[in-house]
This record gives structure tokens, C-alpha cells and sequence, in this order.
């Protein structure tokens, strides 16, 4: 007994001293539900057959990702600060890692002053996440497969690797931010004349820089009580040692949104342009290996000549004391040679419920409907999702 006491006191002793020197937090949020989905795709240039299919099934991540995380803060003294963080995806559904790496959803260190602003190291979130994906998003505030702005947008390649990261205090509302990653770790392939789409892969060393594929972006936003609005640039550069490196080629995406909450309901816009090449988010492989899908979904595709325009407005209201219903619109046009080949407007349509119980619990009940999924033209879709959400 007196064995089991000491113990305790030495353990409580420890955590005091380490507690007044940094903090340490571990969160995390465990999301699960079912889902029920159906595609539709008539036969002709995508497809050599019919095709009706539908699944059912227990599903991880709908509303947030589920995911486990741990962060820190150190105070340097004199307004300084280190501050860190590792964060993994987890799927409640089987117990996985998900798609993503232990450490792959964050893995980063920084310097942060209130005077100055934050410098970070590392794997995380992106510029057009921060600054236009999250704040905009949180209008509708899902992870919903299709609905979120990510799904059409530059804002799909939101994690990119051996980064350098810059933030800025807010000064009278303005906010500032500029990344470069030295090799983003994104997958690419390239676009062909043809339409079709093929891999890229390096033709000998990828030691020096420049045969990696790297980023480079810029942001500003400004916040005035219930307004916040915002543009981002972005602008990918292919590995020299590829075929699109060696071609010249590059993709950039610039993005202007704007939210503006007015307590009763909060709406959120949001435009995008991609130039020379594709930024896709889900691809048509999971739906049926009979579809051809010639726009290459998921990734950095170097075309010269191929593009995208996107568009998302959202909004959500409280329903009582504990409800929240939101609603969302988007598109994506596709420009140059994928528009060209037949390239179909992308059209979704998105309703949600979410029930508080708590702060930190909640359920929800998600529905989209898409039409011309990812470019290809006739490829309609229904998805719908009733969930449990916890956070810690």
C-alpha cells in the first residue's frame, strides 16, 4: 500500500513539473456510421456496359475524420513558444490506419510569437486548407465523400510533405500566409493528347531538388466580427526528371471564398481555377472497374492546356437548442483538352442534420446527390450517411 501511494505522489510530482514547463495534449475523434451509396452509368464512351450498383456499409469518417492525435507547447519565455504535433487517421469501422501513414495526417515543429506570427516545420494541412478549405467548409462542416469544398478543388492536395510554413498574427483583421515544400509527396501522372492518363514516373536520380515535385503558395484573409474572406495561390511544379518536368509544364490553382455568419443562419462561396493540369479529389475506380475514367481522378495531373473551374455555396442554420441543418451546392467545368474529350460538368447537391447530446458528442444524417461524378458524363450517384461523432 505505502508502495502503490509513493508511486502515485512521485507520478503527480512528475506531471506537475513537466506541466509548468510545456503542455501536452491528447485529442482525437472516433466518427462512425452507415452508409448506403448507388452509381448509374448509361454505355457508351465511358463505359461498354450498363451500370447499377450499390453498397451498404459500416463507414469511418463522414462528418470528421476519425483520427488520434498528440500536440505540445513549450513557452521559450519572452513571448516564444515551440509547438508541435503528430497526428494519425484511424478507421473505427475495422480498426485500420486508414490511407494515411501513423503520423502522415500531421508531423511538424514550429516557433510561434504573438508579435511575429508561427514558423513551421514538417508534414501538415496546407495554405488553401487553412485558409479557404476549413473556414469556408465550416459553413456545412462535414467530411462528407463529394460534398466538401476538397472534393472539386484546389484544395484536394491539403497535405504535402517537407514544408517550410509561415503564418502571420492578425493585424487589424488581415492575415497573412506563404509555404514551400521541397517535395510535397503527392502522387503525379500526366495528362496525354488523347485524354487518357498514364503515370509520370522519375527517369533516374530524384537526389537533386529539382527532381521532386514542389509547391509553392501564398494566402491573405481578412476577419471583420461575422465576415471573413480570403484568396489563395498555389502552384505545383513537376519533378525535371519526369516527362512533364522535362516538357516544362506546371499546375496552378488560385481560390477566393468568403463566409459571413449572421447568428441565425451562416453562409459560406467559394471559386476556384486550376490551369495546366488537374488537382482531382475521389476517383471513379471504387465505383466499377467497367468505367474508363480519362480524367485521371485523385492527385497532380501535368497537362498543358487541360483545367478546372469550381464553385461551392453553403449554408447552415441552428434548428432549437441542439440541432443544425446545412445545405451545399457544387460544380466543377472542366476546360482545354478534358473538356475536349468530353468532360462533363460536375453538379452536387448536398443536405445534412447534425444532434448535439453533448460538446463533444452529436449525430447526424447526411445526404448528396451527384451528377456527371468526376468529369465523366452521365455517372450519377446517391449517397447517404447516419453517424455517431465523438470527440476527445
Amino acid at each position: 500500500m505505502k508502495k502503490t501511494l509513493l508511486a502515485a505522489a512521485l507520478l503527480a510530482g512528475f506531471a506537475g513539473a513537466a506541466s509548468a514547463q510545456s503542455s501536452v495534449t491528447l485529442y482525437g475523434v472516433l466518427d462512425g456510421g452507415v452508409r448506403y451509396q448507388n452509381f448509374n452509368l448509361s454505355s457508351g464512351p465511358f463505359s461498354r456496359v450498363d451500370i447499377s450498383t450499390s453498397s451498404i456499409a459500416v463507414v469511418s469518417g463522414t462528418q470528421s475524420t476519425s483520427r488520434f492525435g498528440v500536440r505540445g507547447v513549450e513557452d521559450l519565455g519572452s513571448g516564444n513558444q515551440t509547438v508541435w504535433n503528430l497526428e494519425g487517421q484511424v478507421n473505427v469501422n475495422d480498426g485500420t490506419a486508414g490511407s494515411l501513414g501513423t503520423w502522415q495526417r500531421a508531423a511538424y515543429i514550429g516557433l510561434r510569437n504573438n508579435a511575429w506570427g508561427q514558423v513551421d516545420i514538417g508534414r501538415q494541412l496546407n495554405l488553401a486548407f487553412k485558409f479557404a478549405g476549413g473556414p469556408i467548409d465550416g459553413a456545412f462542416g462535414v467530411n462528407a465523400p463529394i460534398i466538401n469544398l476538397s472534393a472539386v478543388m484546389g484544395i484536394a492536395a491539403i497535405r504535402q510533405s517537407n514544408m517550410l510554413m509561415y503564418q502571420s498574427p492578425s493585424l487589424s483583421g488581415f492575415k497573412v500566409g506563404a509555404q514551400y515544400s521541397f517535395n510535397t509527396g503527392l502522387t503525379t501522372g500526366r495528362q496525354l493528347l488523347t485524354g487518357g492518363s498514364s503515370s509520370d514516373p522519375s527517369q533516374g536520380s530524384s537526389f537533386n531538388t529539382g527532381n521532386n515535385m514542389r509547391n509553392m503558395a501564398g494566402a491573405v484573409s481578412y476577419t471583420n466580427g461575422g465576415i471573413y474572406v480570403t484568396a489563395v495561390y498555389d502552384k505545383f511544379t513537376p519533378a525535371s526528371n519526369t516527362i512533364a518536368g522535362q516538357n516544362g509544364g506546371g499546375v496552378t490553382s488560385w481560390i477566393v471564398a468568403g463566409a459571413y455568419d449572421a447568428k441565425v443562419v451562416k453562409v459560406g462561396a467559394a471559386y476556384n481555377q486550376v490551369r495546366g493540369g488537374l488537382i482531382n479529389g475521389q476517383a471513379t475506380s471504387t465505383v466499377s472497374s467497367d468505367i474508363t475514367n480519362p480524367f485521371a481522378g485523385g492527385n497532380i495531373v501535368f497537362a498543358d492546356g487541360a483545367g478546372t473551374n469550381s464553385w461551392n455555396i453553403n449554408a447552415t442554420a441552428p434548428i432549437g437548442a441542439s440541432g443544425r441543418l446545412g445545405i451545399a451546392y457544387q460544380g466543377q467545368s472542366h476546360t482545354g483538352v478534358v473538356a475536349d474529350i468530353g468532360g462533363a460538368t460536375q453538379m452536387t447537391y448536398g443536405l445534412g442534420y447534425s444532434h448535439e447530446f453533448t460538446k463533444r458528442t452529436n449525430v447526424y444524417a447526411i445526404y448528396s446527390y451527384v451528377n456527371n461524378f468526376q468529369g465523366i458524363a452521365g455517372l450519377s450517384g446517391n449517397t447517404g450517411t447516419v453517424g455517431l461523432r465523438h470527440s476527445f
